[in-house]
């Protein structure tokens, strides 16, 4: 899985403004191997790897991406 891309746009009151605000994001969410490759190279070890809340294997169409990491010894 390469990651999802994410883009929305958000409608906001400002106080003092007549019109409301809109801002436009758009947001990268890695894949689960360049996830494990960064916490990797940040330092957690990864332990477990689910691709859904009930802990179903990650894959393509994998709704979620759960990462358990624990923290290494420095």
């Amino acid at each position: 899985m390469d990651g999802e891309i994410a883009v929305f746009t958000s409608t906001f009151d400002v106080p003092g403004q007549s019109a409301p605000r809109h801002g436009d994001s758009t947001l990268r969410f890695p894949g689960a191997e360049r996830l494990g490759m960064f916490l990797a190279g940040a330092g957690p070890a990864v332990d477990q790897g689910y691709g859904e809340r009930a802990g179903g294997p990650p894959g393509e169409g994998s709704p979620e991406i759960i990462t358990v990491a624990r923290r290494t010894p420095a």
